[in-house]
């Protein structure tokens, strides 16, 4: 009797063991069914589209941006290019209207200088006149300054148009102003304390018995000052 219920006992055991491994076994099964019918549920099918056609157009709209700056970039460029080339057109144009007018300027002065040459006293051969007078005459003297005695291009011209500007001597002889109507022009005179003298020029304030010496400075023409001296016309 002991032995059937021990028999039994182990039956049982058996039995509970083969019904827990089935048991296992089935719900093991209806696990991996129930995974497999998870990974295909049109849901999460649907989800993963959506996920490509986002990253889809996430590239598409960098590509966009990408190709939008490349343009923005290179119009930039050409910009630039084009306000160079503008400049430098400006400034081409801008030289050569600067050149054409010293152009004109230097021919207006050119035309202006011609015509005052035209206008100068020019330079007539002095009649070395002889005579034998002896005056008594006041005496002052004066520079061959441009600016106190005018100028012709430049040059300072004597009334006969004897160039003055680098010499105050004519002929080794020294230059005086006159008042023709008491000493010719060209006439040759000897001056007290100077020696030979030529009158080659005149002055408005030369009237009478003056004679304007013609000296290299104005110091020198100031401690010349006004003297009184005797003038011998040869």
């Amino acid at each position: 009797m002991n032995q059937f219920i021990k028999y039994m006992i182990v039956l049982f055991i058996s039995m509970t063991g083969v019904f827990a491994v089935a048991s296992a076994t089935e719900a093991a099964q209806i696990g991996i069914g129930t995974e497999q019918k998870i990974v295909q549920n049109p849901l999460e099918l649907e989800r993963q589209a959506m996920e490509r056609e986002a990253e889809q157009k996430r590239q598409r709209e960098a590509q966009l941006a990408e190709e939008k700056r490349r343009a923005a970039e290179q119009a930039k460029r050409e910009a630039e290019r084009a306000k160079r080339v503008a400049e430098e057109e400006a400034e081409r144009e801008a030289k050569q209207a600067a050149e054409k007018a010293a152009k004109e300027a230097e021919a207006a002065r050119a035309e202006k200088e011609e015509a005052k040459a035209e206008a100068a006293p020019s330079a007539r051969p002095v009649s070395m006149k002889v005579a034998t007078n002896v005056l008594q005459v006041e005496s002052t003297a004066y520079t061959n300054d441009a600016a106190d005695n005018g100028s012709y291009n430049g040059r300072v011209l004597t009334a006969t148009g004897h160039d003055v500007t680098d010499s105050i001597y004519y002929n080794g002889m020294r230059i005086i102003a006159v008042d023709p109507s008491v000493i010719p022009l060209g006439s040759v005179v000897h001056l007290e304390g100077i020696g030979d003298a030529i009158a080659l020029d005149t002055g408005g304030r030369i009237k009478g018995n003056i004679v304007d010496l013609l000296v290299d400075t104005k110091d020198e023409a100031i401690q010349w000052g006004r003297r009184h001296i005797q003038v011998t016309i040869n």
